[in-house]
C-alpha cells in the first residue's frame, strides 16, 4: 500500500514540479526579451531626439559680449562732434539711430550717449526701451549698468528682467575672457559646465543642461525611458546609460537614455510571473490536496480492509465455537451414550448455542440489508415498558450464567416503532453490558419519557471496565472492536453497536455513551415521540 502511495506521489509532484521549472525558464525569457525590447527602444530614443536636442540648445545660446574694459580713449570724431552740438531731439535721434557713429573720446559709445540725452527731450516708455536695448545688447559697454539702474529708478517695469539678462550675458563674457585661448571648449564653473563657441561667438550656459529641451517628443518616451545629457570629462556618471547618441553641434555632449527604476521594464513580465507562480502554487496545493484525500482515503480503505479481516476471522470464531459444541453434544445424544440428567442438559445447551447463532446471524444479515438500503421498517404503535420486560426475560439466562443480575426502571408508555428492532437493539446492548461486566455486578435498564414528553430514551448501565476517550468517537463504527486484550477475553463480531446506531438512526434518533476507565458505561437511545408513524424504508 505505501509502495502504491509513493509511486502515487511521484506520478502526481513530478509534472507538477516540471510544469513549474518550464514556467520559471519562460519567465526568465521573457524578461531577457523584455530587456533586449528595451535597449532597442532606447537606441531608437536616443537616436532620433539627439538632433532634436542639438538644434534646441542651440536656440538656448547666448552671446559672448564683446567691449573694452576699461573704456579705450579714441580721437575726436565728426560723430563726436554732431553730438556735442546736438541741441533737438532730431538730432539725437538721427545720431542714436547712427550704426557708424563709434566711440567718444572716453571710449563709450556715441548712439548710448545720444539716447541718453534724448531722453531730456522726449522723456517716455518708447525712448527709453530704445535705450536699454541699445545699451544692452547693440552698444555694450561700461555704460550698460548705470542705464539699467536708472531705468529701474524711473519705475520701468521691464528693467529688472534687463537686469537679469544682463548678468548672464555678464556671466558668460567673464568665462570667456578668463578662457581666451579655448575656441570650442567645454569649461568646468563652479555653477555648472559652460560650452564656448568663439566662432560664432556665443555660449551656452548650465542652466540649459539641467533638462533635456526635446520639447513634446519627452512625452512619449515609455515609463521606464529618463533622458540625460553626458559632458566627456566634466560630467560622467558611474552607472552605465541603457542608449547614447552623440550630439554632433556639440562636441563632447552626448543624450543618454538611462532606466532609473528596472521594474518599469520587467512590469508586464513580472505580472506573468505571479500568474505562473500562482498556477504552479494552485497545481501543487491542488495536488497536495488530492493527494492528501487519497492518502486518506487508502487509509480508511485499509482500515477497513483490516476490520473486515477481523470480522471475517470473529465470525468465523463465534460459528466455529457454537457449532461444533452443537456436534459434540448431538453426536452423544445419537450414540445414546448419556444418562437422561445428562441428556436433558445436552437438549438445553444446544437450544442455547442455536439462539446464540440465530442471532448472530440475524445481525450479519440485517447489517448488510440496512447497508444495502433493502430494511423495510415497519411502525406500529408499541408498549415499550412490556417489549423491554420480554427483552430483558429472554436475556436472564445469559445474565444468570455469567452471574449478572439484571435490573429496570420502565415507565409505561406507548409508541410507533420498529419492534423487531428496538428488540434487536436493545438485545445486542445487554448482551454486550453481560459479556463486559464483572460476575456479581448488575445491569440497569432505563426507559422514560423527557422533554415535556416530546421524546422518549432507553439506556442500559453496566458496572464494566468502562471506555477509554479515546475509543468512545469510533465504536460505532463498522467491525470496530476495542483494543486487543478486550478482543482476546470477549466474543463479538464488531458490528453489534453498528447495528445499534443504525437502527436508532432509522427511528429519527440518537445514540450517546457515557463511560471512563473503571466507572462503567452507559449507553443511551434518543428517540422522538412523533416520528415515523408510517413504514419507512432505511437508507445506508
Amino acid at each position: 500500500m505505501k509502495r502504491r502511495f509513493f509511486a502515487l506521489v511521484a506520478v502526481v509532484l513530478v509534472p507538477v514540479l516540471v510544469l513549474g521549472v518550464f514556467a520559471w525558464r519562460g519567465v526568465q525569457a521573457q524578461r531577457r526579451m523584455a530587456w533586449e525590447e528595451a535597449r532597442e527602444e532606447a537606441k531608437r530614443i536616443a537616436a532620433t531626439l539627439a538632433p532634436e536636442a542639438g538644434r534646441q540648445l542651440g536656440a538656448l545660446a547666448i552671446p559672448i559680449l564683446s567691449y573694452p574694459d576699461p573704456p579705450q580713449p579714441q580721437p575726436d570724431s565728426a560723430a563726436m562732434l554732431r553730438l556735442a552740438n546736438a541741441r533737438d531731439a532730431v538730432s539725437l535721434r538721427s545720431l542714436r539711430e547712427d550704426v557708424a557713429a563709434g566711440l567718444s573720446a572716453a571710449g563709450l559709445p556715441i548712439r548710448v550717449l545720444a539716447a541718453a540725452r534724448l531722453l531730456e527731450f522726449e522723456p517716455g516708455t518708447e525712448n527709453s526701451e530704445a535705450l536699454v536695448r541699445l545699451a544692452l545688447e547693440t552698444e555694450p559697454s561700461m555704460l550698460t549698468p548705470a542705464v539699467l539702474t536708472a531705468a529701474e529708478t524711473r519705475g520701468m517695469t521691464f528693467a529688472s528682467d534687463w537686469r537679469d539678462r544682463w548678468r548672464s550675458l555678464e556671466r558668460a563674457r567673464t568665462v570667456a575672457l578668463r578662457n581666451a585661448n579655448a575656441n570650442h571648449t567645454w569649461l568646468a564653473e563652479p555653477d555648472g559646465p559652460w560650452w564656448i563657441d568663439r566662432d560664432s561667438m556665443t555660449t551656452l550656459p548650465p542652466e540649459a543642461l539641467r533638462t533635456v529641451p526635446v520639447g513634446e517628443v519627452t512625452n512619449h518616451l515609455p515609463d521606464w525611458a529618463k533622458l540625460r545629457f553626458r559632458i566627456a570629462g566634466i560630467r560622467d556618471f558611474a552607472d552605465e546609460p541603457f542608449a547614447q547618441s552623440p550630439i554632433t553641434e556639440i562636441p563632447g555632449l552626448s543624450l543618454q537614455v538611462i532606466v532609473p527604476d528596472r521594474s518599469l521594464v520587467e512590469g508586464s513580465v513580472r505580472q506573468q510571473e505571479r500568474w505562473a507562480l500562482a498556477m504552479v502554487g494552485g497545481s501543487l496545493l491542488a495536488a497536495l490536496i488530492g493527494l492528501a484525500l487519497i492518502h486518506r482515503t487508502l487509509a480508511q480503505e485499509r482500515r477497513l480492509n483490516e476490520m473486515k479481516s477481523q470480522f471475517v476471522a470473529s465470525v468465523s470464531h463465534e460459528l466455529r465455537a457454537p457449532v461444533a459444541s452443537i456436534r459434540l453434544m448431538a453426536d452423544a445424544l445419537e450414540a445414546e451414550k448419556v444418562d437422561p440428567e445428562t441428556a436433558k442438559e445436552f437438549h438445553r445447551l444446544i437450544a442455547r448455542e442455536g439462539a446464540r447463532l440465530s442471532t448472530l446471524i440475524g445481525n450479519v444479515l440485517d447489517h448488510a440489508r440496512i447497508e444495502q438500503g433493502r430494511r423495510v421498517w415497519k411502525m406500529e404503535p408499541c408498549d415499550l415498558a412490556g417489549l423491554a420486560a420480554d427483552t430483558l426475560r429472554v436475556m436472564e439466562p445469559l445474565a444468570e450464567e455469567r452471574n449478572i443480575t439484571l435490573t429496570s426502571e420502565l415507565e409505561q408508555f406507548e409508541a410507533s416503532v420498529d419492534t423487531g428492532a428496538i428488540q434487536q437493539a436493545l438485545v445486542n446492548l445487554l448482551d454486550n453490558a453481560i459479556k463486559f461486566s464483572p460476575p456479581g455486578s448488575t445491569v440497569t435498564t432505563s426507559l422514560s419519557l423527557y422533554g415535556e414528553r416530546r421524546s422518549w430514551r432507553l439506556s442500559v448501565r453496566d458496572n464494566g471496565p468502562g471506555i477509554p476517550v479515546r475509543e468512545q468517537s469510533r465504536i460505532f463504527e463498522r467491525f470496530h472492536r476495542l483494543g486487543d486484550e478486550l478482543r482476546r477475553e470477549t466474543q463479538g463480531t464488531g458490528i453489534g453497536l453498528s447495528l445499534v446506531k443504525s437502527i436508532t438512526e432509522a427511528h429519527g434518533g440518537t445514540i450517546a455513551v457515557e463511560s471512563s476507565p473503571g466507572q462503567g458505561s452507559t449507553f443511551t437511545l434518543i428517540f422522538p415521540i412523533t416520528s415515523h408513524s408510517s413504514p419507512l424504508t432505511s437508507t445506508p
